[in-house]
């Protein structure tokens, strides 16, 4: 039988996008090898470490052992300095500062040291002692501030540095403290209160009765943040974005809402237990991720 010649063109037109299409398959086939293999076992590996939450990705920077427990962490954004409260297993306290050099200083003071603050925006490091509130010094060296023979626990400052918040001990009697340190007056607004942190938008956060609240700017009446544990709580901390996070003791970390006086949970560090010596774990972020 004899085929007409159109078709047969017609026919072999058709069978060359195929052919293409299978060459062009197989070409982009990725050959398999020891390397890719690595490869892709480090990606796992890097990608089982990361936590995610807030739409970023953050990853264990680096670790730094202590002895003894850490608490009331505060960061000097301009220094990358870390001040804490060093608790020792006998419980006693001091004052220290770990140094981007990973160099641990103690921070000498009159008397006991308890827990700092850092004014980001002007620079300046409180410290919060049994004998009034210090400024730390670039140099290493402190001079009194305020409130000198008060027992201060803890500070807080609005965002530009105008006006100071102490809770003193042991009735947790909350003070306001103005004109450069000269004025003292107890802040009526909040009776009681401890573990003192201000946003930048100056809502102020505290604890009372194992109760975690939020007094917002131009406010009277603290409210109870919803959504966080009730006496677990370890801490507020305001970041360089305005965000405001809260941590607890079993290491949940949430996310409050001021304008809404609640918390959201983000996940967990799963960091939590007692280790000797102690780590402070450095997390940095990456770029937001795309869901």
């Amino acid at each position: 039988m004899r085929l007409n010649s159109k078709k047969i063109a017609i026919y072999t037109m058709k069978s060359i996008p195929v052919i293409l299409c299978l060459v062009s398959k197989l070409l982009a086939t990725p050959v398999i090898t020891r390397q890719s293999l690595l490869r892709q076992a480090n990606r796992d590996q890097y990608c089982s470490h990361l936590l995610h939450f807030n739409n970023y990705f953050y990853l264990l920077d680096e670790q730094r052992n202590l002895t003894g427990t850490p608490a009331d962490l505060s960061i000097h954004w301009k220094t990358g300095n870390i001040f804490y409260t060093l608790i020792s297993d006998e419980m006693k306290m001091s004052l220290q500062v770990l140094h981007p050099s990973n160099e641990t200083e103690i921070i000498k003071v009159a008397g006991l040291g308890q827990s700092t603050c850092v004014d980001n925006l002007n620079d300046i490091v409180y410290l919060a002692t049994d004998n009034g509130v210090y400024k730390y010094k670039d140099d290493g060296s402190i001079e009194l501030y305020t409130a000198l023979g008060e027992d201060v626990m803890y500070i807080a400052v609005t965002n530009d540095g105008s006006t100071m918040y102490i809770a003193t001990w042991p009735q947790n009697r909350v003070q306001k403290i103005t004109n450069d340190g000269q004025k003292q007056e107890t802040f009526a607004p909040i009776p009681n209160g401890h573990g003192l942190t201000i946003d930048t938008r100056n809502n102020m956060y505290f604890a009372a009765t194992k109760t975690s609240y939020v007094l917002k700017n131009g406010h009277n009446v603290p409210i109870k943040i919803k959504g966080l544990p009730s006496d677990r709580m370890t801490g507020v901390f305001v970041s360089r974005s305005d965000d405001v996070f809260a941590m607890d003791e079993n290491s949940n970390f949430y996310k409050i809402d001021p304008e809404n006086a609640s918390a959201k949970h983000l996940g967990t560090f799963s960091i939590g237990g007692r280790m000797r010596p102690a780590p402070v774990r450095i997390f940095k972020s990456n770029n937001k991720s795309k869901m």
